[in-house]
């Protein structure tokens, strides 16, 4: 005879709760430091006026976005559950957000197009506008963390998607192939170079660098550039001997690279022991010199693992190559270890698409996405700055699934009383002081920013 097992979860019925209740109580602090930091006053000068007297300004279509990108949200459509939390609302200093058309309207019109002050042709006034936000608050962060000379990554990366303008790109994936730059010293992206899957990314590096250059933030210079070996090109090379910068680049496996290579006898070959001190029995590590055309001479740090084949013995190729071209005067381990700390771009990137919105494209007009990558990376550098200037500690280095579900996705609700509004958060109370100091160096960046 079977048993009743009772459920005393059946027993809850549902309601709709008319009170100002939220599940992103930390997201107050979030809105502080946007005011305090300007961010709309920025974006409402940089950015064309709407075309009407009743239009949304620019300010409060990117804030919306942004919006959806800090919570995690990957479509436009997103923005309605956003609206529906009155808490949030007034957080953000709304009565309404913008509907999803709205949205898509606006980026879709994003058409203006003026003469680019450091690539030579045209660019859109948008990307343009949001760049120089970019550039002003990147510039706050690097004069907060006394920074100066920055190592510059790029790369790009392929956003799947099936738009009409979409297209078939190396690894055989339909899509978009931005390129990006990253500060990985201020662990925020500069600017991006959107394009559709089928251009390469050796395709124009030099001017891309150059309006990386003219976006780098104020009082910051690049001290060195890092790339793969779709950067390995004379041009790049030139361009940092000529701007100052050192450079770390994937050497790609020519014929004069392989002869440098050749070159190392058995007896230079070290084994390699990585940061950790841990040494890789099947790996070795060498240093030899270079050359190309109307470059000259440089140094090849190369790192060679044994492949586990025997066969492959009887071809000579016991061993897969990984060289590294560089500027700097260091020995073969270190430079190898330099340009694999460009690892961290590649996090950057995985978070910009998986966390704040880009593995989504909203639109099929190649444009607007543009303006919505770019709105992505200033979404993502607004991140950067919460995290050192409001949180600061050890919330520098987490990432934004681990931010959401400590700091701003904490529940709350919003109480008037003698014309006081209090936010009363399920938190302990020594969370609430840790909140509590948050906004009170949010308010301390006014005289910085505002």
């Amino acid at each position: 005879m079977k048993r009743m097992v009772r459920n005393g979860l059946s027993k809850i019925k549902l309601a709709i709760c008319k009170e100002c209740v939220t599940g992103r109580g930390g997201f107050l602090m979030l809105g502080e430091l946007w005011e305090h930091l300007g961010v709309s006053g920025l974006l409402d000068r940089h950015l064309p006026e709407p075309g009407s007297g009743r239009g949304f300004r620019p300010s409060e279509v990117v804030r919306s976005i942004s919006n959806i990108l800090f919570n995690g949200g990957e479509h436009l459509s997103d923005i309605r559950s956003l609206d529906s939390d009155l808490a949030l609302r007034k957080f953000c200093g709304v009565k309404k957000f913008p509907a999803a058309n709205t949205l898509t309207t606006w980026l879709n019109r994003c058409e203006r197009w003026v003469e680019s002050e450091n690539r030579g042709g045209l660019q859109n006034v948008t990307l343009q506008g949001l760049e120089r936000v970019n550039r002003e608050l990147l510039g706050g962060l690097a004069r907060a963390m006394k920074k100066t000379g920055l190592i510059l990554d790029i790369d790009a990366t392929v956003i799947k998607t099936a738009k009409r303008t979409a297209k078939i790109a190396y690894n055989g994936i339909r899509g978009y192939q931005p390129q990006l730059a990253f500060l990985p010293e201020l662990r925020a992206f500069v600017v991006s170079d959107f394009r559709i899957g089928n251009e390469p990314c050796s395709k124009a590096v030099v001017s891309y660098l150059e309006h990386c250059k003219a976006n780098m933030p104020d009082g910051t210079h690049i001290r060195m550039v890092r790339g793969d070996a779709a950067y390995y090109q004379r041009a790049v090379m030139n361009w940092c001997k000529d701007n100052g910068s050192e450079f770390l680049i994937r050497a790609g496996k020519n014929s004069n690279v392989m002869q440098a290579m050749s070159s190392i006898s058995d007896d230079d070959w070290a084994p390699y022991v990585d940061k950790d001190g841990v040494e890789h029995s099947d790996t070795q590590v060498g240093g030899t010199w270079a050359s190309m055309e109307d470059v000259g001479w440089f140094r090849l740090a190369v790192l060679r693992r044994r492949r586990d084949d025997p066969q492959l013995e009887i071809f000579d190729a016991r061993y897969e190559y990984f060289p590294v071209a560089t500027s700097l005067d260091l020995p073969a381990t270190e430079a190898i270890e330099m340009y694999n700390a460009r690892g961290r771009m590649e996090d950057g990137i995985g978070q910009l698409k998986q966390d704040f919105g880009l593995s989504a494209m909203p639109c099929a007009d190649v444009k607007a996405n543009a303006v919505w990558v770019a709105i992505g990376i200033l979404t993502f550098s607004i991140f950067a700055l919460f995290k050192v200037l409001a949180l600061g500690g050890d919330w520098v280095v987490k990432k934004a699934k681990a931010v959401r579900f400590h700091v701003l996705n904490v529940p709350g609700k919003l109480v008037r009383h003698a014309r006081t509004i209090t936010l009363k958060l399920g938190c302990s109370a020594e969370f609430l002081q840790f909140l509590d100091d948050c906004r009170r160096r949010c308010r301390r960046l006014t005289s910085e920013f505002g």
